[in-house]
């Protein structure tokens, strides 16, 4: 049996753009075509309710064109629900495709490290994150989301559709059913929306954890065992060289230590001191962590010299335990003497005050000299410092790249395995042309799916997706602006004085 014909996209566009016919617009305001804001038209609100994508899209178009105008708040509410009502419809459109895209999956890439990690569900993630310019984690959760409300809970698909509940009680119901065996969902799907159309995101959250510990025949131990498992330490870049560090820790250790940092912090507040509590708190963590000259001893805002007595932040305190973890920083040599104050580059964050370089610096246990352009900070070389030549190269590589060479993926090269982009079997070199870096999970897409890369022209690589899409990360801007930049303008002057110092005789040639 045929389906009904589905439009193309350019069809859906062009009729967009000439606008929709008069009986799109009635089904929304009726026969008079216009919005009637003398007191409350339960009537207006009921078509709203009813109305179809079609009609919800011929309103919402004819409001953004000027062939209607609402008269008042009450008319401009019903428009602002019908975008939310259409905003649901195409969420779960895009549910159902995001479902489908999965069912193009190899059937027989089974699970490599888990079956919460199987290699079509990476492949149905890598496509869609590529698509969507999302993040492979934001584009996991999307995914592993459409494929619940196309499975378990279809019931929940169906409200979204026809915007009784909006994507992220959508996504609520998805999360608190998670854990739930088999056949308890289904009774959890269905209490839960009785009320789910009446309830905001929080209400809603709390009422289904309520439900969901009155259904689950596990006892909260058997459960605490298993999302224990789960446990994990997340960084999370932010502006302004700043950062979040968050713990997904069980809950009586997260409070414990909540309770601590927060008893340090109000006994060290005082009169003479300027921090705030959220300062302190956050001071006294960094303190603890590393291992600095006491609780809440450093003030990162502040630039001077630690509360201890010691000059200078950080691991300059007195006591402190120094870190093993290895850091990378590149900091413009300029920069690093005091000359400047251009920002230096941390490895998995991006750029921080030369001010907090220069602390890491003077802490550091070992340098590896990197040769740049002098104008424009493009890299030129490497010195061989080092007794194996594969760990320079492999430094090299790393330094080049940065982050893992698949579209999209931030982690850091130094956490990346070396992938040879010609096979060494095939005749590829180990050589700096040659090599990526390419995160594991990227790699084992690679080398077990049609996921293909290729040299880019402007640089890195261009990687062709099973779907036939072609993705390149555009390259990075030099550090450095030839322009503006304080390094330049120091070394223009210095050539100036240099050419001011050889006199009449300058342009005379060698020997000098």
């Amino acid at each position: 049996m045929e389906g009904p014909a589905m439009l193309t996209i350019e069809d859906a566009y062009r009729e967009a753009t000439e606008g929709w016919p008069a009986d799109a617009f009635e089904e929304i305001l009726g026969s008079d075509g216009e919005f009637n804001d003398d007191g409350v038209d339960e009537y207006a609100r009921g078509r709203i309710e009813d109305a179809s994508p079609y009609g919800l899209v011929g309103s919402l178009q004819a409001a953004a064109s000027g062939a209607i105008e609402p008269s008042g708040l009450a008319s401009t509410l019903d428009l602002l629900r019908a975008a939310d009502r259409l905003a649901s419809w195409a969420a779960a459109q895009r549910a159902r495709l995001i479902a489908r895209v999965h069912s193009f999956s190899n059937p027989d890439h089974h699970s490599w490290s888990g079956p919460a990690s199987s290699l079509a569900f990476t492949e149905t993630v890598a496509e869609t994150a590529a698509l969507l310019k999302q993040s492979e984690g934001s584009a996991a959760r999307v995914v592993s989301e459409s494929l619940a409300l196309t499975g378990a809970l279809t019931n929940t698909l169906a409200a979204l559709e026809k915007g009784e509940i909006c994507p992220g009680r959508a996504s609520v119901i998805v999360e608190q059913s998670r854990t739930l065996p088999d056949e308890a969902v289904s009774g959890f799907e269905a209490e839960i929306l009785t009320v789910a159309g009446q309830l905001n995101r929080p209400r809603l959250t709390a009422r289904c954890r309520r439900l969901r510990e009155k259904l689950h025949p596990e006892t909260v131990t058997a459960r605490r065992v298993r999302a224990a498992a789960d446990r994990c330490v997340v960084f999370e870049p932010d502006r302004d060289g700043m950062a979040w560090l968050s713990a997904y820790l069980p809950a009586e250790q997260a409070l414990a230590v909540h309770t601590s940092v927060d008893a340090l912090a109000r006994s060290l507040q005082s009169g003479d001191d300027p921090r705030t509590l959220p300062q302190l708190r956050a001071d006294v963590l960094a303190d603890m962590l590393l291992g600095g000259g006491g609780p809440g001893c450093a003030d990162p805002s502040a630039g001077g010299p630690c509360r201890c007595g010691s000059s200078g932040g950080g691991g300059a305190c007195q006591g402190v335990r120094s870190s093993v973890a290895k850091i990378v920083v590149t900091v413009p040599v300029f920069s690093l003497m005091g000359l400047t104050d251009e920002p230096a580059e941390l490895e998995g964050y991006g750029p921080i005050p030369a001010d907090a370089a220069r602390r890491l610096a003077a802490d550091a246990t070992s340098w590896l000299r990197l040769l740049t352009h002098p104008y424009t900070g493009a890299v030129l070389g490497l010195d061989r410092t080092r007794y194996r030549p594969s760990e320079d190269l492999r430094t090299w590589v790393q330094l080049r790249e940065k982050t893992c060479s698949f579209y999209g993926c931030s982690r850091a090269a130094s956490r990346c395995d070396l992938d040879h982009l010609l096979a060494w079997a095939d005749d590829g070199s180990t050589s700096a042309t040659n090599l990526y870096p390419v995160c594991r999970r990227h790699h084992m897409l690679k080398h077990q799916t049609d996921w293909t890369p290729s040299p880019d022209p402007d640089g890195g690589l261009r990687w062709l997706s099973p779907g036939g899409r072609t993705y390149s990360t555009p390259p990075e801007p030099p550090p450095g602006d030839a322009d503006s930049s304080a390094t330049t303008r120091i070394l223009r002057e210095l050539e100036t004085a240099m050419c001011s110092e050889r006199g009449p005789d300058a342009d005379d040639p060698p020997p000098f």
